[in-house]
């Protein structure tokens, strides 16, 4: 009796000693208990977010798969949102209930999750289909069947990107025994001939409550979840067989290797592997410093060495966390007309050049303050706090997420020096070319870590402190909030509540010009957001980084000619003064460096000339071309990739300055700070900061009114590009406060926008197996009669006839024969419940405060949007779609390897 007394007062208020689940520890937050079949359970309640989310991760990846087997991990993914004993098609049936789910696959794991808006009956249904999927998806070959092509599909999207396929073919080179050189979408050949009972075992080894961790995290209430675990968990047996275990350790590198992808593509690239140890060895946190030290924008050496001269537009990097030695990675990206012997050289440079140029107190403290803040943020959101656990429990054991942000804050600089200087060598390294060494050194044998004795004398910290249990309804958010209006003439709302951690989210809009004073300035006006991040009157651009990062602060400001300029903080009640204080010195003290403008100019190059033959971006442009047709020199002109670079590379310092000076101001914008704020405070500061800025220009919007081009079918050719789009607009005279547009709301997510449980997903990727993305969805303007019904879809270029035709049909099937009854009651919650969620969550609800600020809204607009969805008969929907949808007037823009699909055929 003593020792339950003990328990109940460290534990959530349950009855445990009636309960198969037992407790095992608590951890900063996080409780963690056990069912007799060996699921592990960690439960992560935080009332103040009014959503729950549910992961499951099984410790199953392609490290597992054996010879013959690859991509089989990552293809069971996709079959677990099939059917199962009770359900025929679990992704629609998580689509229906309007809830935001996923599944990801890696080496070491496999894991599944879902967010929606908390109520014990969907976290029962959600624990219930979990645990079905669990031990009883079918894994049948007519699932198998229709979702090959959508396989294929997406190892072909992602074959798009020669820096991907680069860095998947430098890990093959890394490790010649390992199955880390292994990719996790796995082998053509494997995955197109699987075999369905090698695949059904793989499924019941694997796929079990002792090889499975259960996270719930957001606001519950736990008995009852303990209760639901226990009641949809606790019935599935502990399986009779022994897991397998893996035990392959990869020899020491002995010399230089390399490999050469050589292929169309509008950019170069460089990538360098080092093998190092696994997450949990003592030696595996100086590595996170030294990727910051080599590729941290703006501070980082690799930054400053290649990005700023010109010598590259990109540099990027990181350790691998896994449960066995993995690798240290750092690329760079250049142009075409960029040298790679320049750039090669001063990467190597960098990266085994540590023992002449050790890394510096200065950049250690960086790389702790950036940890710092990251990890603050992933605490504070249970959702991001799942998927950072996920990553932990595959490398062995959730507790590493902690014990790895202690190992980095405590580690010593020789500590850092000394490791990195053991493993960084040139006979460690794969990259592009090799070179004989009479006397190569050799790196140490990495080998496995045991987790718990890596954890044993590991200490956790306090947890986060709880926040409020919050109502996202607009009637409460209206009631919550606090608008007015600074002397400037910008717009003020405030929602102040507790929420974990003490998160602040803010978002700022401002809009500057009008359509006269904006004519030929469409680059300006797109540069100066870039610029003004880049430092002020008395902060470099790095300095102003180390700024946000010792304010435990995310950042971002960026501008265009037709949106204006946005800009966010992602931050904590403590530094929320200190943070609004550093953005108004951005905002209004820039210091304009001419070197920052000169790599703004170069990164721009860059990515105009990636973009040139990305089939995404190509099929985009043709189309918004075609669509809007004014002068050059109008704000609303799209230019081809040629015009941009030609007006990219004659853009002058002085024209964006002059277009700063000229523009900006507060006096037309919207600000909205929501999370754990003292108005009182914040208020007189918001005055004192922005409440004398005013624009010298006066404001008036730029109309953007529908495009009256119909019909128009656009195709642009590409060369090797194994992965084709297609994208499509249907121009509307609608705005949002037009009578049809809730029916067309609910209409467009039938026929598109609802995934999995959506027509033209279901016809494309379920029923014929075309697509691994498709869809619809509606734009409609809140200023003037202007929308669009817009399509799209990714396929194999042979497979452009069946997509068109799919869609063809659809269209045609949609317009004659209307929703059904039960699209229509199906639509209505998922659309009720994914509006929900996006108002629980702080950094949406700042952007959605300013966007109902600008239209001199609050959201009774929502409660009265939501009602008229609400009370759509079948017959009103189908009359929208008879009024609006004409499949002849749809445009269409296709871009893809066609030509070289149709001679393969």
């Amino acid at each position: 009796m003593r020792r339950l007394l003990l328990l109940c007062l460290f534990w959530p208020c349950l009855a445990l000693a009636n309960s198969a689940l037992t407790p095992v520890r608590q951890v900063e937050g996080v409780s963690e208990y056990r069912l007799p079949n060996g699921l592990q359970v960690l439960l992560i309640p935080d009332a103040s977010k009014p959503t729950t989310t549910v992961n499951v991760t099984y410790r199953v990846g392609s490290r597992m798969e054996n010879y013959g087997e690859t991509g089989m991990a990552h293809l069971l993914e996709h079959l677990m949102f099939k059917s199962t004993r009770t359900m025929p098609n679990v992704g629609a049936e998580l689509s229906k209930r309007g809830m935001r789910f996923n599944g990801t696959t890696s080496a070491d794991r496999t894991n599944y999750y879902e967010t929606f808006p908390s109520s014990p009956a969907s976290l029962a249904w959600v624990l219930k289909t979990e645990s079905e999927r669990m031990t009883g998806a079918l894994v049948s070959r007519r699932d198998l069947d229709s979702e090959m092509t959508v396989v294929r599909n997406e190892m072909e999207s992602g074959e798009n990107s020669p820096t991907r396929m680069l860095i998947q073919k430098t890990h093959a080179a890394a490790y010649q025994w390992h199955n880390y050189g292994k990719s996790t979408i796995g082998a053509r050949s494997d995955v197109e001939q699987v075999s369905i009972p090698r695949l059904q075992a793989f499924y019941r080894t694997w796929y079990q409550p002792d090889n499975a961790t259960l996270v719930v995290a957001g606001a519950f209430d736990q008995a009852q979840a303990l209760r639901a675990i226990q009641q949809h968990f606790g019935r599935l047996p502990r399986p009779q067989r022994a897991l397998p275990t893996t035990y392959t350790v990869e020899p020491v590198q002995d010399g230089e290797r390399a490999v050469t992808l050589r292929r169309v593509g509008g950019e170069q690239a460089l990538f360098a592997s080092y093998h190092i140890p696994a997450m949990a060895s003592p030696d595996y946190p100086a590595f996170e410093i030294v990727i910051n030290a080599l590729t941290d924008t703006p501070s980082g050496r690799l930054h400053k060495r290649l990005v700023e001269p010109g010598l590259a537009t990109g540099v990027f990097g990181w350790a691998e966390r896994q449960a066995e030695p993995g690798l240290f990675n750092v690329g760079v990206v250049l142009r075409q007309g960029d040298s790679l012997a320049d750039a090669e050289k001063v990467l190597l440079q960098a990266a085994e050049g540590l023992a002449a140029e050790p890394i510096t107190a200065e950049e250690l403290k960086r790389t702790q303050l950036q940890w710092a803040k990251a990890l603050d943020q992933t605490m504070a959101d249970p959702q991001q706090l799942c998927l950072a656990l996920s990553e932990a429990i595959a490398a062995g054991d959730w507790r590493l997420l902690f014990s790895l942000r202690d190992r980095v804050q405590a580690i010593t600089l020789a500590d850092v020096n000394t490791v990195a200087q053991r493993w960084l060598l040139p006979s460690n390294r794969t990259l592009g070319r090799f070179i004989a060494t009479e006397q190569p050194q050799r790196s140490p044998l990495a080998q496995r870590v045991d987790a718990a004795e890596a954890l044993k004398d590991f200490k956790p910290r306090a947890a986060l402190d709880a926040g409020e249990a919050f109502d996202p309804s607009p009637a409460n958010l209206d009631a919550r909030t606090e608008r007015f209006t600074l002397p400037s003439g910008l717009k003020v709302a405030l929602l102040p509540k507790k929420s974990r951690g003490g998160t602040v989210k803010v978002t700022l809009a401002l809009h500057f010009g009008n359509p006269q004073s904006l004519r030929g300035q469409r680059l300006a006006a797109d540069v100066v957001g870039d610029l003004l991040a880049t430092g002020t009157r008395t902060k470099t651009r790095g300095q102003l980084s180390d700024a946000f990062d010792a304010l435990k602060t995310d950042w971002h400001l960026d501008s265009d000619v037709l949106g204006g300029a946005t800009a966010s903080l992602d931050t904590r009640r403590e530094q929320l003064v200190p943070a609004l204080q550093l953005l108004a010195e951005v905002l209004r003290e820039p210091a304009f460096p001419q070197g920052e403008f000169d790599q703004i100019v170069r990164q721009g190059i860059g990515a105009l000339e990636k973009a040139s033959d990305d089939p995404n971006q190509v099929a985009s442009l043709a189309l918004g071309r075609k669509l809007v047709d004014v002068p050059a020199d109008d704000p609303r002109y799209r230019p081809t990739v040629a015009q941009s670079l030609a007006e990219l590379k004659a853009l002058k310092l002085s024209d964006v300055v002059a277009f700063y000076q000229s523009h900006w101001g507060a006096d037309h914008g919207e600000l909205t700070i929501v999370g754990d704020l003292d108005a009182a405070t914040v208020k007189p500061l918001l005055a004192k900061l922005l409440g004398d800025w005013r624009s010298p220009q006066p404001y008036q919007r730029v109309a953007q009114p529908a495009s009256s081009v119909s019909g128009e079918v656009l195709s642009t050719p590409l060369r090797d590009k194994p992965n084709a789009i297609v994208l499509g607009a249907l121009p509307l005279t609608l705005a949002d406060t037009a009578a049809d547009y809730p029916a067309l709301s609910l209409a467009a997510h039938v026929l598109g926008a609802g995934g999995f449980n959506s027509r033209l997903l279901t016809r494309l990727r379920q029923q014929d197996g075309l697509s691994y993305g498709a869809g619809a969805y509606l734009r409609a303007s809140s200023f003037e009669p202007s929308g669009a019904l817009s399509f799209y879809a990714i396929f194999a270029p042979e497979n452009r006839a069946p997509v068109q035709q799919a869609f063809t049909e659809e269209l045609k099937r949609f317009v004659q024969d209307g929703i059904t009854a039960a699209e229509l009651a199906s639509a209505k919650q998922a659309m009720l419940a994914a509006r929900a969620t996006q108002r629980a969550d702080d950094a949406t609800l700042t952007q959605a405060w300013v966007a109902r600020l600008e239209r001199q809204r609050t959201f009774a607009w929502d409660t009265a949007l939501e009602a008229r969805l609400q009370a759509l008969s079948v017959a009103e929907v189908n009359a929208a779609i008879q009024r609006w949808i004409d499949p002849a007037r749809v445009n269409w823009s296709w871009a893809g390897s066609f030509e070289k699909a149709a001679t393969a055929r």
